[in-house]
């Protein structure tokens, strides 16, 4: 299994330009490591982690109950829209309506058969139903736990399949792209 960790971090570094850093054996397929925030945000800030992330709630059409990726690496981002009104005889301006926009993360990985050592069919033909699913599902990972909240649901906006190099025709990086998405009541009067 080391060997297969270590073919995973050059392989990454080179599809991502980055090597990301193991945290408590998130390399290994059997655990689901789910470190707590505090942890990350002390030890792991401004580094890429390998961070298992599950996709969960996911409608009864979907041949699975649950969608595993032990091999990713995680990025969350968020902007606020805020309007700004320059006022005569002030210095800066008067901020008012503030709103928080939804969070954008970045999700990337590999797609491995590392049982078989054959073409990762399965996983594709998985993320494929998930990508054209017509709801949004829950993301269960350690860093995005924090900021989604008790909601923790996502869609998913985008992803791109790079090209792999060297023969590995067992593993197929992914870059998924995902929003988070709010439940709301309308009530009409």
């Amino acid at each position: 299994m080391s060997t297969l960790i270590y073919d995973l971090d050059q392989l990454y570094e080179s599809t991502f330009g980055i090597r990301p850093f193991r945290v408590n054996g998130s390399g290994n397929t059997n655990k689901f490591t789910h470190a707590s925030g505090s942890a990350l945000t002390t030890n792991y800030l401004n580094k890429e982690i390998w961070l298992p992330t599950k996709f969960t709630a996911l409608p009864n059409t979907f041949e699975k109950q649950q969608f595993f990726l032990p091999y990713s690496v995680i990025k969350i981002s968020g902007k606020k829209t805020i309007v700004k009104t320059a006022m005569a005889e002030r210095s800066g301006t008067v901020k008012e309506l503030y709103s928080t926009d939804d969070y954008s993360i970045s999700l990337k990985g590999f797609f491995i058969d590392d049982k078989n050592r054959t073409w990762p069919e399965a996983d594709l033909k998985a993320f494929r139903e998930l990508f054209e699913l017509q709801s949004a599902f829950v993301l269960n990972n350690a860093l995005t736990d924090v900021f989604l909240g008790g909601e923790k649901r996502v869609v998913i906006e985008s992803f791109d399949l790079p090209e792999v190099e060297g023969g590995r025709k067992h593993i197929r990086p992914f870059d998924i792209q995902l929003e988070s998405d709010s439940i709301f009541t309308l009530e009409v009067a």
